[in-house]
């Protein structure tokens, strides 16, 4: 390792990664929505062999400094990072900040710090009004206490117990009735915002699953160059666990064109919630990597990335073939 002066929040020396280096940049706890603890996620990163990980908590970043110093003793380096709930064109997003740390004391990181403290009263504040009205209005959660646990209590939370407690199938329908009764249960800040205050402290932005469309339309090109003169982001997420092949080259190209970076990450909240941990090739995210200080070697044949390298990748749906029309039998 050669010593060398690095970004807030990424390791102290300029760290080398090999091309095919196992890396995950998109992770999350039980800080936020997540079901690992910090110690079961650093457990399952080393069993993977994945030795480069970013947690990603929902507008928090209470694990961040647990999951640094539980890595640091098993050879996983943990890059401080939190996905924030931000809003532009109309509809929300989530936008990946990378290397502020929680415990920044410089002056220029106060302001994206003290936004994620703002974002964390409002989210706690937000599940103690939907507790109160889901139970007001006769549906008991009990369940509550399970969920929780000892962290602090957020929506997530309360959504969870009543589908626990029986009053709704799924977190959709949950989350519809909180806002029946007259709650709400998320909050953002706007985009600009949040860009501008991660910029001063030294962080990297980077928009998150921009092809996911069960959380709004999908990103286009004409969007993002919209998107791109009001907020100017540092990356999109070009690799994730929904994408297909077409799906990535999409967003490659859509990077490449512009000059943003590229991340890569499962979004994994749990054991199987919805994935593990994926273990994404240092190469994919080789310019990222780079801004939050490691150096990721170019492979051998230059190839970074091509349709096929990827054995994880989703496959795109199979196509149902229109049945035929029974041709009439003629008497001979």
């Amino acid at each position: 390792m050669s010593i060398a002066t690095t970004a807030p929040g990424s390791p102290q020396t300029r760290v080398h990664l090999a091309s095919h280096t196992p890396v995950d940049l998109h992770l999350h706890t039980y800080a936020s929505d997540g079901f690992w603890s910090p110690s079961d996620l650093i457990d399952d990163l080393v069993q993977r062999g994945i030795v480069v990980g970013a947690v990603c908590d929902h507008d928090t970043q209470d694990s961040v400094l647990e999951a640094i110093a539980l890595g640091e003793r098993r050879g996983v380096q943990i890059v401080p990072a939190t996905e924030v709930t931000v809003r532009w064109g109309g509809r929300q997003w989530h936008l990946l900040v990378y290397g502020i740390r929680p415990d920044d004391e410089r002056p220029e990181a106060k302001g994206f710090i003290d936004l994620m403290a703002e974002h964390d009263r409002r989210f706690q504040a937000l599940a103690v009004d939907a507790r109160r009205r889901v139970e007001a209005s006769g549906r008991p959660i009990p369940s509550v206490a399970r969920e929780v646990g000892e962290r602090k209590m957020m929506p997530v939370h309360i959504l969870r117990a009543m589908i626990a407690d029986k009053h709704v199938p799924r977190l959709k329908e949950a989350a519809e009735l909180v806002v029946e009764l007259g709650g709400h249960f998320t909050y953002d800040t706007p985009l600009e915002e949040a860009v501008a205050f991660a910029r001063e402290g030294g962080g990297v932005t980077v928009l998150a699953h921009p092809g996911r469309a069960d959380l709004g339309p999908a990103l286009t090109a004409k969007t993002l160059d919209q998107l791109l003169r009001e907020a100017p982001i540092d990356g999109i997420e070009g690799h994730y666990r929904t994408y297909t092949d077409v799906d990535t080259n999409r967003y490659r190209k859509m990077a490449e064109a512009r000059g943003l970076l590229i991340g890569t990450g499962s979004d994994s909240h749990g054991p199987g919630m919805p994935v593990d941990p994926r273990p994404w090739r240092a190469i994919w995210a080789k310019d990222l990597l780079g801004r939050l200080g490691f150096d990721v070697a170019t492979p051998d044949d230059g190839v970074v990335w091509t349709p096929g390298m990827d054995p994880l990748a989703a496959k795109p749906p199979k196509r149902k073939r229109k049945k035929q029309p029974e041709r009439p039998v003629v008497a001979v």
